[in-house]
């Protein structure tokens, strides 16, 4: 089970980061048609990634239903501290991101390079920072757990 989620987990990362990578590529490009095309297509793709894989979480979720004990084995003290410790640390990404995009915004760059150097919706952003971060953490912190 431990395995199961550790699966779960690293493809809504690989999806999530994938769809950051598109997402941030228009950056580049000050084409405004290529910069709508791959937004939408990097949108489609996290949403893909977050169905595909909230469908799979489902299916453990019910795996665990059935055996009380499994449920109680599987998310442990340790598990729960992990869990903890990922979302203290995605809260300071998140933080640093706000005060980043913040300090974007309001800074004295001339209106040329800023124009140049387009970045996406701050919201945008602050989510999937904080989604890398999340889970990416948690992995970190809970790569101990034995895949079984």
């Amino acid at each position: 089970m431990n395995k199961m989620r550790r699966n779960i987990l690293i493809g809504v990362l690989i999806g999530t980061v994938i769809a950051f990578g598109l997402l941030m590529l228009p950056t580049f490009f000050s084409k405004y048609r290529f910069q709508l095309f791959v937004f939408k297509r990097a949108l489609l793709l996290w949403l893909l990634t977050l169905i595909i894989f909230g469908v799979r979480y489902l299916i453990y979720r019910k795996k665990l239903m059935k055996a009380p004990s499994l449920r109680t084995a599987v998310n442990d003290e340790r598990v729960k501290l992990n869990w903890l410790r990922a979302y203290r640390f995605a809260l300071l990404i998140v933080v640093g991101i706000t005060i980043f995009w913040k300090w974007y915004e309001t800074s004295f760059f001339p209106e040329i390079l800023r124009w140049k150097m387009m970045l996406p919706h701050g919201p945008w952003l602050i989510v999937f920072g904080a989604v890398i971060s999340l889970i990416g953490s948690f992995l970190y912190y809970n790569r101990e757990v034995k895949n079984g």
